[in-house]
């Protein structure tokens, strides 16, 4: 009886100690699916757990010194166990709005509040409550003793269930059958003390009733699974589910990792390169960069339908595969149509990693681990990572990536940041934007291509605009032109020793998803500071000629209409450095005509709103009475002369009315704030749907 005295709290802070950190790793795994596998999630589950403790190790210390009781002692495990359960299927309820509601940086800390800091909380009162009923026990002991006993119990505790939640029970039993055990464990371990102790009747009937009613719950929240769902796990990465469904209107089945799409086959064609995800056919730009292709590489596994694809356009290739995940080549073989085949190569491992240990030299690397904007994996982003790719690229090879994300010029962004990087690896670089190109509020894939070769591949050449491929045979329309469009300077770039991938995606997710449509002052401030990235905008200066290249990039992708009218202007010394207009008309087929202008080589702001308004009047659904034309003036008042005295060649009829932006505001030349700029965006809006 002495030594059951002296184990019964060591051990039992032992179990509950290993409890504490089997919900930490678990929450985790709880929390990815609705918010990803991000430093956000890891670093909430962590602070809310340690909270929790340091709470409730100073309430149990308070707590035993009034009520040194085995009886609530125990209690206190049953009401954590009680309460887990019930968290458990508050959670399937509540985490699915909950994470439509917040966002990926706040959301996971607001959720691991509500899951889980109450439980921990109540495990956090038992070591210091196991002290004060030891040193009661054990007074030949002393307090000291007694403490660095159950502390190391306890620790002891915490480090089994560390390793047992990663290596053992996730890998084998998936999340909730882990925490229901994990519930029902604790409320067992604090019953059965209590029935021994004999407490009140009355109170152990309630807490028995508690649990049957908790684990009846429990059990219909983990079986309402939708009917769609053929296949669930949870894996040592991540929460992996199968299910079919629609697409576009054709039966379908999808992968979903955590709470991102990763992969998916059409279930009415056999053909491997019917591909459901635009951003996977962007595999085949290697038939114009390095058509003959002998070893391939693909960097992400996930349904495999690009070493489908590719095993089926190239006969004679190899196809090696480099997936960390150990189960989905398994599954791709039984869901998604893969087959065993001599010439594709699986290598279970992390895909970098294996870069690093191959010697082999690829005709084309493709790198599909950027599935998700809530898990880009930030060893995937750096320069190092980019050079290692390279220096396994064959003389001529082509390295293809997907990553997702927006074109805003706003900061921070991680595509911008991501080209900027990329640039300094591969000098031959190209970028497409899957859906838009012309859109800088829309989360979006952009594929990156880095060519080991010098020979420039023109997606506008007559070889390409003629390709059998309709992807690549309209590749024009997809093309960034990064170099006029964008300037980077102001972006960091990416490295192994700062890659802040996940505060970048949430920054971005917050600006794209949390504003509604309409003008944005942000990424007209974002404009007017590129602009002054260029330096000097006066005529003859490289900043004029960057200024004019990116007007002409921009209004070529907005407008449907654009016209360059060029003159001399004699200059001091009797140069002639030549001055253009630039004009953009939308709904080019309107007699009558508005025109918007702007001074571009002396007004930042007033291009910044012109640039905003076409982006905004072609994404709006109301098509205004009339024309707009956005006159872009160059070399100040020349500029607005030569227009003028030119009208006549454009215009059957003068325009219903002529703004100059600068003019009609002049306040935007001294103060261009985003708050300022949006104003007076707005108010011309307002005032053209005013205009008869």
């Amino acid at each position: 009886m002495t030594a059951l005295r002296r184990l019964l709290l060591p051990v039992t802070v032992f179990l509950t100690g290993a409890s504490v950190l089997i919900v930490e790793v678990l929450a985790v795994r709880v929390l990815s699916p609705y918010y990803g596998n991000t430093i956000f999630t890891v670093s909430s589950v962590i602070s809310v757990i340690l909270f929790a403790l340091s709470v409730g190790y100073y309430a149990g210390g308070a707590l035993a010194d009034r009520r040194p009781s085995l009886t609530w002692f125990f209690g206190i495990i049953l009401a954590s166990g009680l309460l887990l359960l019930a968290l458990h299927v508050l959670g399937t309820l509540v985490l699915p709005p909950l994470s439509g509601a917040l966002s990926i940086s706040v959301g996971p800390l607001v959720s691991a509040a509500i899951l889980f800091l109450l439980p921990a909380l109540l495990l956090g009162t038992l070591s210091p409550y196991a002290v004060k009923l030891q040193s009661l026990n054990v007074p030949e002991q002393g307090v000291g003793r007694v403490a660095g006993t159950i502390f190391f119990w306890s620790t002891l505790g915490s480090i089994t269930g560390s390793l047992l939640a990663g290596f053992v029970l996730i890998p084998s039993f998936g999340v909730d059958r882990i925490l229901i055990a994990n519930g029902i464990g604790l409320s067992v371990l604090g019953f059965v003390p209590l029935v021994l102790l004999g407490a009140q009747r009355t109170r152990m009937s309630a807490s028995l009733m508690a649990l049957v009613l908790v684990l009846g719950a429990t059990w219909w929240a983990s079986a309402s699974v939708s009917g769609d769902v053929i296949y669930g796990k949870d894996s040592p990465y991540q929460k992996i589910t199968i299910y079919e469904g629609e697409y576009y209107g054709r039966p379908s089945r999808f992968l979903l990792l955590d709470r991102s799409e990763s992969g998916a086959m059409f279930l009415d064609s056999d053909d491997p390169t019917d591909l459901v995800y635009d951003y996977t056919k962007y595999y085949a730009l290697y038939k114009i960069f390095t058509p003959r292709v002998e070893h391939a590489l693909v960097l992400g596994g996930g349904a495999y339908s690009i070493p489908k694809a590719l095993l089926s356009e190239l006969p004679n290739a190899i196809v090696d595969v480099a997936e960390i995940e150990p189960s989905f080549f398994d599954l791709a073989k039984r869901y998604f149509g893969a087959t065993d085949s001599p010439r594709l190569r699986n290598f279970v491992q992390d895909g970098r990693r294996f870069l690093y240990d191959s010697d082999v030299q690829y005709d084309l690397i493709f790198g599909d681990v950027y599935y998700s904007y809530f898990s880009v994996p930030p060893q995937f982003t750096t320069q190092e990572f980019f050079a290692l790719a390279r220096e396994r690229l064959a003389p001529g090879g082509v390295f293809i990536a997907n990553m997702i994300g927006d074109l805003s010029r706003r900061q921070p962004s991680l595509i911008m940041a991501e080209i900027k990087t990329f640039q300094t690896i591969f000098p031959n670089s190209y970028f497409f934007a899957v859906d838009a190109p012309e859109k800088a509020d829309l989360v979006q894939n952009i594929t990156l291509v880095g060519y080991n070769s010098d020979r420039i591949v023109d997606p506008a050449a007559a070889d390409v605009t003629s390709h059998p491929d309709p992807l690549i045979r309209f590749l024009r329309y997809k093309a960034l032109d990064v170099g006029r469009r964008f300037e980077l300077s102001a972006y960091p770039l990416l490295t192994d020793n700062f890659s802040p991938v996940e505060y970048l995606t949430a920054r971005v997710l917050q600006r794209s998803l949390g504003r509604p449509p309409g003008v944005d002052g942000e990424e007209i401030r974002a404009v007017v500071d590129q602009q002054l990235r260029y330096g000097s905008r006066s005529v003859g200066t490289p900043g004029h000629r960057r200024v004019l290249d990116f007007l002409l990039a921009e209004m070529q992708l907005l407008v449907q209409e654009m016209k360059v009218q060029t003159w001399p202007q004699p200059g001091e010394g009797g140069e002639s450095p030549g001055l253009t207009n630039v004009i953009g008309r939308l709904y080019a087929s309107e007699e009558r005509r508005v025109v918007l202008a702007t001074h571009y080589d002396r007004s930042a702001p007033g291009v910044g709103v012109l640039v905003e308004l076409a982006r905004t009047l072609i994404a709006s659904p109301v098509v205004p009475r009339f024309g707009i034309d956005l006159v872009f003036l160059d070399g100040g008042d020349a500029g607005k002369a030569y227009f003028n005295t030119h009208q006549g060649e454009m215009y059957g009829t003068p325009p219903v009315r002529v703004l100059v932006v600068e003019d009609e505001y002049p306040e935007i030349l001294r103060e261009f704030s985003a708050e300022r700029l949006e104003t007076v965006a707005q108010t011309i809006l307002d005032d053209l749907a005013r205009t008869d």
